[in-house]
């Protein structure tokens, strides 16, 4: 309140006023809206009820998103025939080298091709002939279909070679995108591997493997895919979750799948025969580096805790030693191979070999 002088509160009280009525009120008035504005924001039992109840459930909802997480980034939690998760092999693609009698361009053969199967095909010169990329050649028939538009410029057949091929291993009806976490911790590497990485078409761009599955579930969850080694490796891993064709084009939620690739350069294939008469024999080696690893019945604690909760290539092969029963050996010590996986994937390349 204003400090009055003695004069001037013996003045106001000779002429009948209250020196500090209008400031009193005025204080009262603050006082009285103060206590209805508390009163107004204090909850009802009913209401604190509900409002704890919502903490609750949200703190209840996260940790069960948390821990799914964590259960489906691990492949120790997969029964996939039980879970009908369905698993296929693919040919992504095949490079064919092929060199033509015909006086003809890239440019003529690539037009050629359009016209007639309405596919636009990737054609590159390469020594005395010419390499095309074929997409989805899932049997010799279809593969057959597509090179006799080549007579047309007169190919010559014992040219035909391979020159790099990309195998496919697909996982349908999957329950959650983690199952790529998963699949990473328990695939079969060579030592030698490098350059583990996720990327999402960013160009110089490195950024490592993410080490937990919430941190790496966020980064698949913004269409990141796992790559190991370098793209123009002679062998090169992809992990990713699948949901375009091979030209960019949305697929169909019922034809998402998780998807494992390996792609093999011609270093190595020509170091199997890579004739395209022995495209079998390519597809049925090259599909042996999409194989999985999983834990020992024995791995103590601290090893099955840190394989759950940690994001790393548990299957990279080390160099070899003997075991206690004098086997030989090349994986880490509490690391074997995922036998039920494999004969399913097993199942799945030989299904797809008939095709050949």
């Amino acid at each position: 309140m204003e400090h009055l002088t003695h004069h001037q509160f013996e003045t106001q009280v000779r002429n009948g006023q209250d020196p500090y009525d209008k400031e009193l009120r005025e204080f009262l008035l603050e006082l009285e809206i103060e206590e209805i504005l508390e009163e107004t924001e204090k909850k009802s039992p009913y209401e604190q009820s509900y409002s704890d109840l919502c903490t609750r459930y949200a703190e209840n909802a996260k940790q069960a998103y948390q821990l799914e997480t964590v259960i489906f980034s691990d492949i120790h939690s997969y029964d996939f025939k039980a879970m009908n998760i369905q698993i296929k092999a693919q040919v992504d693609f095949i490079d064919l080298y092929f060199e033509i009698s015909k006086t003809s361009t890239r440019h003529d053969i690539k037009k050629f091709l359009t016209e007639k199967t309405g596919v636009t095909h990737y054609i590159s010169e390469y020594g005395t002939g010419f390499i095309i990329r074929l997409h989805d050649m899932n049997s010799l028939s279809v593969l057959r279909r597509r090179i006799t538009h080549l007579r047309h410029f007169e190919y010559k057949i014992d040219s035909l070679k391979i020159m790099e091929v990309e195998l496919a291993i697909d996982f349908y009806n999957f329950k959650h995108r983690s199952l790529t976490t998963a699949l990473f911790k328990s695939i079969r590497l060579p030592s030698t591997v490098e350059n583990l990485r996720v990327y999402n078409g960013q160009l110089g761009v490195f950024t490592p493997i993410p080490s937990t599955p919430h941190s790496m579930l966020r980064k698949l969850g913004n269409s990141y895919n796992i790559g190991i080694n370098h793209r123009d490796a002679d062998e090169y891993w992809h992990l990713y979750v699948k949901t375009t064709d091979c030209n960019k084009q949305p697929l169909p939620m019922n034809e998402w799948r998780i998807r494992a690739e390996k792609n093999i350069k011609s270093n190595v294939l020509n170091q199997i025969d890579n004739r395209l008469t022995n495209i079998k024999r390519v597809l049925l080696d090259g599909f042996k580096g999409l194989s999985f690893t999983r834990l020992k019945a024995n791995s103590p604690k601290t090893f099955t805790d840190c394989y759950r909760n940690t994001v790393k290539a548990f299957g990279i092969e080390s160099e070899s030693y003997y075991d206690q029963s004098r086997h030989k050996r090349n994986l880490a010590k509490f690391i074997k191979t995922h036998s039920e996986l494999n004969q399913l994937i097993s199942n799945a390349v030989n299904n797809l070999a008939r095709n050949f």
